[in-house]
């Protein structure tokens, strides 16, 4: 096996330890808040968005920075600091007395990622220019496989064995995660630039300065924005319509899972897409056609055909994040990969946070199938800055 298909199977691999060590919180964190003192249904509420939303932030904020350091020290190096990091900070968070104490430590985990921007600066850096959308869609296949079975092991593990056993757990799993990433993955050999020392801001300054990277920038949050505005909305649109006393639970997971699925597929399929006729093509057309699906969502009246549209969306939702990081790594060079992938990231994160605190606002405000109307406008808008702001012609590509 070739080396570079070998270190993308094992990112793989610690890709999705990583998600599934992240995630796993979701699925019983207003469960585990009344063991830390907070008892009353409205502040538990408060509580775990605030609680969601930490660790992404601090994560946003200070991304430019740890991938300034992985270009100039090394993005392997920058993936065991993130991992390393996450054992002692996951497995402390149960042993916490209070919720302030679980706050600190999710600002803690936040200002020390920069993961996902590391570990896309490595992977890109050992696989063929020729190959870069098709790895990435496999590394987003594992991307989406850990972030959505994290939450289902949390939460198996904690109705078995308790709300502090889960983070006792996932600190193994980021122990391992770490040990593959030491002894299985090669990083390549710097080259003379890489090894040329830059200041963090001059970095920044440079990469702000790239064409195109700002608005793929802007991209990125419009594109997580735009699927998380909706996030928190699913389960009580699926309840307008089953009534309250059927298993809402129990529908929107399965129907989540199936869009996971159909999002699993569509990874693979948009890299290999874009390597052939341009990234830039196949992310104008996964917009266009996100648009439409929660167009057709928001005209739904049975859980059925909410079912059908959802698993649809998939179809072009999972290919947005590698068809978008492929592009990038055509117009940034290696030596400023990090940095990029930081700004880039970070953005992305801002949309994580941004999103379901606007859903949520927004659907109080003119309801919840006018939300997904939005949303839909949202993403054409989306569309409509990739044909008026990214390079229409990326080395190795002709022009859209």
């Amino acid at each position: 096996m070739e080396t570079w298909k070998r270190n993308l199977y094992m990112m793989c691999f610690v890709q999705c330890g990583a998600g599934i060590s992240l995630s796993f919180i979701f699925s019983f964190l207003p469960l585990y808040l009344p063991y830390l003192g907070i008892t009353e249904t409205h502040q538990v509420a408060v509580w775990a968005g605030v609680l969601m939303a930490a660790a992404p932030l601090f994560a946003a904020l200070l991304g430019p920075l740890w991938g300034n350091l992985g270009d100039r020290h090394g993005r392997k190096l920058m993936v065991e600091r993130v991992l390393l990091s996450n054992i002692f900070v996951v497995v402390a968070m149960g042993f916490v007395g209070n919720v302030y104490q679980l706050l600190g430590l999710r600002i803690l985990q936040g200002m020390l990622g920069g993961f996902a921007s590391a570990a896309l600066a490595l992977v890109t850096s050992f696989t063929p220019r020729e190959k870069t959308g098709a790895a990435l869609g496999i590394y987003q296949t594992a991307t989406l496989i850990g972030t959505a079975s994290g939450p289902f092991i949390g939460g198996l593990l904690a109705d078995a064995f308790g709300y502090r056993f889960p983070f006792y757990f996932m600190g193994v799993i980021s122990f391992l995660s770490l040990l593959l990433v030491h002894f299985q993955v090669q990083e390549p050999p710097r080259t003379d630039a890489l090894k040329k020392p830059e200041s963090f801001l001059a970095s920044l300054s440079a990469v702000t300065q790239i064409p195109g990277l700002l608005p793929m920038a802007f991209i990125n949050f419009l594109i997580q924005f735009g699927l998380m505005i909706v996030a928190p909305l699913v389960p009580l649109y699926i309840k307008s319509m089953a009534g309250p006393e059927t298993y809402v639970a129990t529908i929107t997971g399965t129907i989540l899972a199936l869009a996971g699925v159909a999002a699993s597929v569509s990874s693979i399929t948009a890299g290999r897409l874009g390597d052939r006729v341009g990234h830039r093509r196949i992310l104008l057309a996964l917009t266009i056609g996100t648009a439409l699906m929660f167009g057709l969502t928001a005209l739904t009246t049975t859980i059925l055909a909410f079912a059908a549209t959802r698993i649809a969306a998939g179809l072009f939702i999972g290919g947005l994040m590698p068809t978008s990081n492929a592009l990038i790594s055509r117009f940034v060079t290696e030596e400023k990969r990090g940095v990029a992938y930081g700004v880039t990231t970070s953005m992305t994160l801002l949309g994580t946070v941004a999103g379901p605190l606007s859903g949520g606002w927004l659907s109080g405000w003119i309801g919840l199938q006018e939300t997904f109307l939005v949303t839909m406008g949202m993403f054409f808008a989306a569309a409509l800055w990739i044909w008026t702001h990214t390079p229409q012609a990326q080395e190795g590509e002709s022009a859209a």
